[in-house]
């Protein structure tokens, strides 16, 4: 869609910015050389479409031995598809199902697995909606989404395919055992790189708000995982009695009233 930021601009954006480059996963543009690379180097590494959403067209794949391969994930209609191969050609077959016909089925990016689990192996993402203000970037609020059982073998937290919503309180306090002091510098830094990767792609592809989705590897470091450019706010209706959804409501109810210089 063309209204759509692709993965892969946005890589870029985020990679020229001397903040954000140091929270972003390493990627790259998919090429049957580039991910044999990739899995070589990492344990595990994810494939995305470039352009589509809610968990379509990202699979998780990595090396089982030195003969074969194991992927799994959701294809570009949104199937769920699991399977261990002997060769990439198989998995570059599923990327492009019309490949027969001449037919690809459109950019997909390379991206190194990061491993954001709870301490009881719980897949997680913590999304964080900001949005400009009198030309001032400020966060709306934040959640934590905890994966459920396709998580587990996928690694995709995805509302769309099954997941908790809670605050990030609990996600910290609770499911990461992180006391009051770290859990506030963790969600300080949320914040700070939140508005600074709204900043950077703002400056490329401006929005009134955007849904910025993070992890947190298990060396306690935060993740910067992708920035939604048309993020849904329903997730925020489920904690804190509806408090960070009435703020985003109210928020965009001034944004109306004030037209942004961005």
């Amino acid at each position: 869609m063309k209204n759509l930021l692709g993965k892969w601009k946005q890589h870029l954006f985020l990679s020229q910015d001397p903040l954000t480059v140091n929270y972003i996963p390493e990627a790259a543009i998919y090429s049957q050389d580039q991910l044999l690379d990739f899995l070589n180097r990492f344990n595990y590494v994810y494939v995305k479409h470039d352009s589509t959403g809610q968990g379509r067209a990202i699979f998780k794949i990595y090396k089982k031995d030195h003969n074969s391969f194991h992927f799994n994930g959701y294809t570009v209609q949104g199937e769920r598809i699991e399977k261990s191969i002997k060769s990439i050609d198989e998995f570059h077959r599923v990327l492009h199902p019309f490949l027969q016909f001449g037919r690809l089925s459109g950019t997909y990016i390379i991206q190194e697995g990061i491993n954001s689990v709870t301490s009881h192996g719980q897949p997680f993402i913590i999304r964080v909606h900001t949005q400009i203000l009198n030309n001032k970037w400020v966060v709306g609020g934040m959640y934590g989404n905890l994966g459920l059982k396709e998580a587990y073998n996928t690694g995709i937290v995805n509302s769309h395919r099954g997941s908790k919503v809670l605050s990030v309180h609990d996600l910290l306090i609770i499911h990461l055992k992180m006391n009051k002091e770290r859990k506030n510098e963790v969600i300080t830094a949320l914040h700070d790189i939140s508005i600074q990767a709204s900043k950077v792609i703002a400056a490329h592809f401006p929005r009134r708000e955007y849904g910025i989705d993070f992890g947190i590897n298990t060396n306690g470091e935060i993740v910067l995982f992708e920035v939604n450019t048309t993020p849904g706010i329903g997730g925020f209706a489920e904690i804190e009695n509806k408090e960070p959804w009435k703020r985003i409501v109210h928020n965009r109810k001034l944004q109306k009233q004030i037209k942004p210089d961005i």
